[in-house]
């Protein structure tokens, strides 16, 4: 029934009613009320009955109210609508972008944050997909070690001040930094004296994604059409967001962000690592600087744009494991303040595409680094799918269901060619610095090689003598970040064979002594002559000096011990590979 019909019926019958207000409803007429408000025919019978109150006669203001009611929420929701699209101002904040990360770490920050009675408690600020937080690289354990510096040497006296430093690590690593942010909903605060809007939404479609994180969108409102102000605090956050990691190398790492998606996500900020602690030879390492700083430097650019190059820059470190490869690749990130990304190609979920939008994303200026290029499965791959093809050829009889199981063997993981393509190929990202690693560049495809994949080959073999000098005075020399943690007795404990070799280890040993610059040549050339050249690499050298960081007089005694049993090790190690 149309309305105006049935206010004209429920007119009558009010009019019927008005001349004698004890005439019973019609029960055909209640039946149809009841169609359309249900239960209305046991209300109106309860209301006349014990209030005497004729519940038609104030049913057609009731429904005038429900419209009107009605028109309001429309008439509200449309004007909400139009004032949000034509006088106000809204920047979206996607989840797979860092400027996610940006404004959460600002909004944690902010006292409206705190105030906030309808919040979210973690000891994250995102929601796990790209950002990864922790406390490390904030604050130092320095601040909580005894202050005794002049205290006796008494080995007692060394452990019990340990103990109670020690206790206050321990007490200290319990509690991570608890970080609260707005919950979903909106939540309105002011900012540079303009009221501002911020809204946190769910998104309930996953598409698929891992559970392990929650899809959301921000948004942030202002009013009026300028959006000059939420640039300003978006430019804000990412400024506060950066100095928080100082001078420290950002490192990121390609992984895994989805279902089938890789993404390069932030994993920790490291402190710079100087230079001068690489051991390799000083015309080595600066002849490599050098080289990157060339690169990099605008005019560089142009010649190669002016001359059609592609502006790319490649690198192979390659010698044996422990021999600093990946140190000289971090003390190059931090020196030249450039971002380091870490990827592994020994990864089977990574295909040739996932590494060719890797690559894509990547930043204008940064060092890409694969380690371990000669582990990855991609090695004279070239070689191998010429030798198959040709089996291919004389095995005409092959089963169809034979081809496709090797067909989709081969398909997994990166290929040579793939590699190749994403290294220098057409759609190959330009301005980034690429670092290879090996132990085995001669296990390494040609093609891999040639100029404009590897422009610069560094070579590190085993350490010489100036290689040794240099590795003890950098482990015995008084820097000038440890004037506070000198005061920290240093605690080693005792393991069965140690004892014999490298003299009592059960308790602590001395303060750091301070030797003077002539007394540290000395004993770095005396202890460099205890050692066969070319034999031992600087790991496991710094490994043996690093047991007497404190003792240098021990260290050089114990060596030829040392050298020993790292043959006598070597030895059993070959023995058990020919078995």
């Amino acid at each position: 029934m149309a309305l105006p019909t049935m206010a004209s019926y429920l007119g009558n019958n009010i009019s019927n009613n008005s001349k004698n207000a004890t005439t019973i409803i019609n029960p055909s007429d209640t039946a149809v009320l009841d169609a359309f408000i249900p239960g209305y025919s046991v209300l109106s019978r309860l209301l006349a009955s014990y209030l005497q109150i004729d519940l038609s006669y104030y049913l057609p203001f009731l429904l005038m109210a429900a419209v009107a009611t009605a028109s309001l929420r429309y008439s509200i929701n449309k004007l909400t609508r139009l004032l949000g699209e034509y006088f106000t101002s809204t920047a979206e904040i996607r989840l797979d972008d860092e400027i996610y990360n940006y404004l959460m770490f600002w909004m944690a920050q902010q006292p409206f944050t705190k105030r906030t009675t309808h919040f979210v408690a973690g000891t994250k600020i995102s929601s796990g997909m790209r950002y990864w937080d922790s406390d490390n690289g904030e604050g130092s354990d320095d601040e909580d070690i005894c202050e005794e510096d002049d205290g006796g040497n008494d080995n007692s006296d060394m452990l019990a001040n340990f103990d109670r430093y020690w206790q206050k690590v321990i007490s200290k690593d319990k509690y991570r930094t608890l970080r609260f942010t707005p919950a979903e909903g909106t939540h309105y605060f002011w900012y540079k004296g303009r009221p501002l809007a911020f809204v946190r939404e769910r998104e309930e479609n996953n598409g698929g994604v891992s559970l392990r994180w929650v899809p959301e969108r921000l948004y942030l409102s202002c009013l009026g059409r300028d959006p000059s102000i939420l640039k300003e605090l978006l430019a804000d956050a990412q400024r506060a967001y950066v100095a928080r990691d100082g001078n420290r190398t950002i490192i990121y790492r390609g992984q895994k962000s989805g279902v089938d998606d890789f993404d390069w996500v932030r994993c920790m900020a490291r402190p710079p690592r100087p230079l001068s602690t690489v051991v390799l030879d000083e015309a080595q390492k600066q002849a490599f600087i050098d080289d990157i700083k060339e690169y990099l430097h605008p005019r560089t650019r142009r010649w190669y744009s002016n001359r059609g190059i592609p502006y790319r820059r490649g690198y192979l470190l390659h010698g044996p494991p422990g021999t600093g490869k990946t140190s000289l690749c971090f003390a190059a990130s931090g020196l030249l303040g450039l971002t380091l990304y870490l990827l592994s190609l020994n990864s089977k979920s990574l295909d040739e595409d996932s590494l060719m939008s890797l690559f894509s994303e990547l930043p204008r200026r940064c060092i890409v680094l694969l380690e371990d290029v000669d582990s990855a499965g991609i090695t004279q791959k070239r070689a191998e799918d010429d030798s198959a093809a040709s089996a291919v050829l004389v095995e005409k009889d092959k089963s169809s269901a034979e081809e496709k199981e090797s067909e989709t063997t081969s398909n997994k993981g990166v290929s040579l060619s793939g590699l190749l393509n994403v290294i220098d190929g057409v759609a190959a990202s330009e301005g980034r610095i690429l670092i290879m690693t090996t132990n085995h560049a001669e296990k390494l495809d040609p093609a891999l090689l040639r100029p404009g994949r590897v422009d610069m080959t560094i070579a590190f073999g085993y350490t010489d003598r100036n290689a040794m000098r240099d590795l003890f005075s950098a482990i015995y020399s008084m820097l000038e970040g440890d004037v506070r943690t000198s005061r920290m007795k240093s605690v080693r404990k005792a393991s069965g064979q140690g004892k014999k070799q490298h003299g009592e280890a059960a308790v602590a040993r001395g303060k750091p002594q301070r030797l003077s610059r002539e007394r540290i040549a000395e004993l770095a050339s005396e202890f460099a002559s205890r050692i066969p050249e070319g034999e031992f690499t600087a790991a496991e050298i710094q490994g043996h000096l690093l047991n007497y960081k404190n003792e240098p007089e021990a260290a050089i005694n114990t060596v030829e011990e040392w050298v020993k049993s790292v043959r006598a090790k070597r030895k059993e190690k070959e023995q058990s590979k020919t078995i």
